[in-house]
């Protein structure tokens, strides 16, 4: 026998080499641990492959258990409309679990519902830099893009579409409606503001209505100035076309009428009534019969200057076709604006008030504060029944 340590020959019986001085162990002692080693390895290797096993399950099962809360957390997010942080939690899902299509799938989704978004503020951008074509031609790029999806993310995102599509055809109006100076002009802006379904929409409508009525109402007032009967007329009935029934334009269509009979009576009679003396009643009644009472200028919302007014007949007979010739001062006590306006109701008796009202439309982007114009009564002309 030799020592296993240093190589020298040893005895059988001998426990340490005289040699090297290392312990002997002897041949039936390996063999023995030998022989327990191998009774117990298939046990060991039972124990570490379980182990190793379990380990992995655990490992996987928690990875797949953190995945899922990252993908659900996010579907939640993407629900209350947090898009980015829904699109991170869907990212870090994936990172979790590599192979996990539902999450790689809500993260596409997420992130075309952030172009859209997105899309939507470059819009708005355009909105107010006054681009109206641009912002418009955003909305339909943003909804071609949503439109082949479905869900209550997407329904949400069309809704959003909507709003802003309607946010700036209005705005679009309000831009369009400035600086009109004709019925035409005006017409196909109207067409547009009532095919919007909106309040915002029906207001600016009524405006443009509004607007059309004294435009109509300038027109005619001119063309009576020239006694051109006919075309004052026709502008009247064009305003009547758009507001039918409007009471402003109605009377103002009898008091044409009635004009032009008198203006054609009274060709026949002006040689025979200059020649006549007029009694104290009669006097009184032509060139007094009608006091004001209250005169009131105001600002509007949409910055124009409203004038009201209220009359009263001191006549001794009922008067009818009450005109009241009007100037509008600006701060400077200048000349900015002069006409007629008429009285409601057309006829009135002794006594009775009547009522007036218009707006000054083109008072002109340079002046900042409208409070300073006034308006002054001229005088008043009517008509004795």
């Amino acid at each position: 026998m030799y020592c296993p340590h240093c190589g020298k020959k040893r005895g059988d019986d001998e426990q340490f080499c005289f040699s090297c001085g290392k312990e002997l162990v002897t041949q039936n002692k390996s063999k023995h641990s030998l022989s327990i080693l191998w009774r117990w390895l298939p046990v060991i290797v039972f124990f570490l492959l379980s182990s190793t096993l379990a380990g992995y399950y655990f490992y996987e099962e928690s990875t797949s258990k953190a995945a899922i809360r990252s993908f659900e957390k996010g579907e939640e997010l993407a629900k209350n409309g947090k898009l980015e942080a829904a699109q991170k939690e869907f990212n870090e899902a994936q990172q979790k679990r590599p192979r996990f299509p539902a999450a790689q799938k809500n993260e596409n989704i997420v992130t075309i519902a952030l172009n859209v978004e997105k899309t939507l503020k470059q819009a708005e951008t355009a909105r107010k830099k006054d681009n109206y074509s641009k912002a418009l031609d955003l909305i339909k790029e943003a909804e071609q893009t949503s439109a082949s999806y479905k869900g209550d993310l997407f329904s949400t995102l069309q809704e959003d579409i909507g709003m802003v599509r309607t946010t700036v055809m209005v705005a679009e109006l309000k831009y369009d409606m400035k600086g009109k100076k004709s019925i035409d002009e005006l017409k196909p802006v109207l067409t547009r503001a009532e095919s919007l379904q909106v309040d915002e929409a029906q207001d600016i409508a009524g405006q443009i209505r509004n607007q059309i009525v004294d435009f109509s109402i300038n027109e005619a007032n001119g063309y009576l100035e020239e006694n051109h009967f006919t075309e004052a007329l026709n502008s009247v009935e064009e305003g009547l076309e758009i507001n039918k029934g409007n009471e402003k334009l109605s009377n103002l269509q009898t008091v044409i009428e009635k004009r032009r009979n008198s203006f054609e009576e009274e060709q026949q009679k002006r040689i025979e009534h200059a020649m006549v003396a007029a009694a104290k009643e009669e006097e009184m009644n032509r060139t007094s019969a009608i006091e004001l009472n209250e005169l009131e200028t105001k600002v509007t919302d949409y910055n124009e200057l409203k004038i009201t007014g209220t009359v009263t007949s001191k006549a001794t007979v009922p008067v009818n076709s009450i005109g009241a010739s009007y100037k509008v001062l600006d701060g400077d006590g200048k000349e900015f604006d002069k006409g007629e306006v008429y009285i409601n109701p057309d006829k009135l008796y002794p006594d009775d008030t009547g009522k007036f009202d218009f707006i000054i439309y083109d008072v002109g982007e340079d002046v900042k504060d409208l409070d300073q114009f006034t308006v002054e009564i001229d005088h008043f002309t009517w008509y004795l029944d």
